[in-house]
């Protein structure tokens, strides 16, 4: 007798409790997004003012400015460190969102080879337009960092991976 077809992921499933757990963990993590992408000027003066006093302390202070030197103006205006900080915090709870909703080794590992090579790409661009003094590089790499530190990419990826790449059949 063939074995009956899994219940495709988009029709209701039964609930049970850790799938409430977890969706309440998802709703969690999409309001801390959404506080950080409305108080992103008030994140950004307490991440100037922890690394500030951090390099103060370490006595490192003029490092910073002196880094900030180098990056050109397409890239960022504000504080690298401070930008760097944000959006690794950003990023980090978008991937935890992801790994949450998703609930799969498997499609997490995509997720984490789109957003590194996203990432790459951003390295690569910025390298491009400090060699090159190319002022299209940066102005390409600034939106690739703007895509990436929004919630675009979940908004993307959990219907792609979730609906369209199916868990695959479970073994007894």
């Amino acid at each position: 007798m063939p074995e009956p077809c899994p219940r495709p992921t988009f029709l209701p499933q039964p609930w049970r409790a850790a799938d409430l757990t977890r969706w309440t963990l998802a709703a969690l993590l999409l309001g801390a997004l959404f506080g950080l992408g409305m108080y992103s000027d008030a994140v950004f003066a307490a991440i100037d003012a922890g690394w500030g006093s951090l390099l103060r302390l370490l006595g490192m202070a003029g490092h910073a400015a002196t880094i900030q030197q180098g990056v050109s103006g397409l890239v960022t205006k504000r504080s690298l460190v401070s930008v760097g900080t944000y959006s690794l915090l950003y990023t980090a709870l978008c991937l935890l969102l992801l790994a949450v909703v998703l609930n799969s080794v498997r499609r997490l590992r995509q997720v984490l080879l789109i957003y590194g090579g996203v990432f790459a790409a951003c390295a690569v661009l910025v390298l491009v337009g400090l060699v090159a003094d190319a002022a299209w590089a940066y102005k390409l790499a600034r939106r690739l960092i703007d895509f990436i530190v929004s919630p675009l990419p979940v908004i993307i990826l959990v219907p792609l991976l979730r609906w369209y790449q199916p868990q695959p059949p479970v073994q007894s």
